[in-house]
């Protein structure tokens, strides 16, 4: 629960930091990864 807590308070602040840009994803079932918003190298 407090990984929970330290997450949501460092999302809030990087994206005050970066203008609302998401850099910390949650991947379900292992944690989460920190991303570069820039890349979406994703296929659509």
């Amino acid at each position: 629960k407090i990984i929970d807590v330290f997450i949501c308070k460092l999302r809030k602040k990087l994206a005050a930091a970066t203008g609302g840009q998401h850099y910390i994803e949650t991947v379900w079932g292992r944690g989460y990864v920190l991303r570069n918003p820039e890349d979406n190298t994703e296929a659509a």
